[in-house]
């Protein structure tokens, strides 16, 4: 006999999904890969502001055919709806008394405005959960402060060391707080979840992307609080690790190497050949060779850029002017395999492209096909981890703004056939 499918964590939950751009729209997707029904809900009148962020299909703007949109949106539905219509806040709080799960990640105080602040959308009702995720909370100095990644990243303490020592800070180039902080929000909601299964009661939560953020830079904070000692930019150098850095091959592709241990850096003698350099006597100890990083960046980019070589040339050469045999070249991959045989923790800096077609990733299945009805089939990512009794599973292709309009209107929320082309002709659906 078949084994019956299991039930997924989520099945049977319903969410009303008002979060916008990266981090609100993560945590719902967790939900949504793994059973919950997750209803986007938006307007055409102000845009998701992540669905006017490129990449686009062939490099041509359009509300559905954001990429970056459609990553943090598959597996969802939508609905769209004008909250300034008169019968737009109805009809949403219609929507959210069939919900269990209400995600925002508005300013403070923009939910209120429209009567979908937690105090009313669970007035008559005990069982609703909610969290708001706005960049620092509902209350404080701070709270009415508006902004991105960008910005959190920078008020986080994550753009102090970034950059070089010598250089003003940089920044991490993307949001980088929207892939760190919705791993916290997400353990928020699926811990009220469980309350909720045991007690029967829903509860909102107050969350702070600035707080969740913080837990990012532990260390450093605990070095401040602990030692007094305020960490700075480093480039790619570390505290504790050396080498490391990241060094040219000869054709163009770059290694990350780091050595933290006496173990690392005996692997990394040897796998080198033992040049005399490694044996000075500023390069004995762990803590001296910390002192010494320049001077081994300098030893290490010689010999990264004369012992490799490109895929087309030979494996060995004879270098011009050095009598002896041919000097073995190895390629980039080759070098890893090299450092790795010998216990040295390194890997190649891959290009989106690599990691399009990484072994290790099509291994794990991250990567999802999914026809999308404007952008046709494109990649998806996977949550990286999997449950072994109920994987996640990415179910459909990112919504188009209003795509399931037909089924939230008349299935969840119950107007007639007559009253759904009113509100289409009305512009409540704008």
């Amino acid at each position: 006999m078949a084994q019956q499918a299991r039930k997924k964590p989520f099945e049977g939950l319903r969410v009303a999904d008002f979060a916008w751009v990266g981090v609100g729209p993560t945590v719902s997707k967790y939900l949504a890969d793994h059973g919950a029904e997750v209803i986007r809900i938006e307007s055409s009148t102000y845009p998701e502001a992540l669905r006017r962020v490129g990449p686009f299909v062939n490099d041509t703007p359009n509300i559905d055919g954001s990429g970056y949109y459609a990553n943090f949106n598959s597996s969802k539905l939508c609905m769209s709806v004008n909250f300034k219509h008169p019968r737009g806040p109805e009809l949403v709080r219609r929507l959210v008394a069939k919900c269990d799960v209400v995600t925002e990640s508005y300013t403070p105080g923009t939910m209120a405005r429209f009567g979908f602040d937690y105090e009313s959308l669970s007035a008559g009702r005990d069982d609703l959960l909610m969290v708001s995720m706005p960049l620092y909370g509902q209350t404080g100095p701070w709270a009415n402060y508006m902004g991105y990644g960008h910005v959190l990243q920078a008020a986080s303490g994550f753009n102090h060391l970034t950059g070089w020592e010598d250089g003003p800070p940089i920044g991490t180039g993307i949001a980088y707080t929207d892939f760190l902080v919705p791993h916290f929000a997400a353990v928020a909601v699926i811990a009220a979840l469980d309350y909720r299964r045991r007690t029967g009661k829903g509860q909102f939560i107050d969350f702070s992307q600035l707080e969740a953020g913080v837990h990012g830079l532990g260390t450093a904070i605990l070095d401040w609080t602990a030692n007094g000692h305020e960490q700075i930019r480093l480039g790619n150098h570390d505290m504790e690790a050396a080498p490391h850095n990241t060094y040219r091959c000869r054709d163009g592709r770059w290694v990350a190497v780091a050595c933290a241990t006496e173990k690392h850096w005996e692997g990394l003698k040897a796998a080198l050949g033992r040049p005399e350099w490694c044996d000075m006597d500023r390069m004995r100890r762990r803590w001296q060779r910390l002192n010494e990083q320049k001077e081994i960046d300098r030893h290490l980019g010689y010999w990264f850029e004369d012992y490799t070589r490109a895929e087309t040339e030979e494996e060995f050469q004879t270098e011009e002017g050095v009598e002896g045999p041919p000097v073995r070249k190895f390629t980039t991959k080759q070098v890893v395999e090299l450092f790795q045989s010998f216990g040295v923790p390194c890997g190649i800096v891959q290009s989106a492209e690599e990691m399009h077609a990484d072994p290790q990733l099509a291994h794990r299945h991250h990567y999802w096909k999914l026809e999308h009805p404007y952008m046709g089939l494109r990649t998806y990512d996977a949550p990286a981890f999997r449950l072994s009794e109920t994987p996640g599973e990415l179910t459909k292709a990112a919504p188009m703004l209003g795509e399931d309009n037909e089924y939230v209107y008349k299935d969840l929320i119950g107007v007639s056939d007559d009253e759904f082309v009113e509100l289409m002709a009305s512009g409540v659906m704008e």
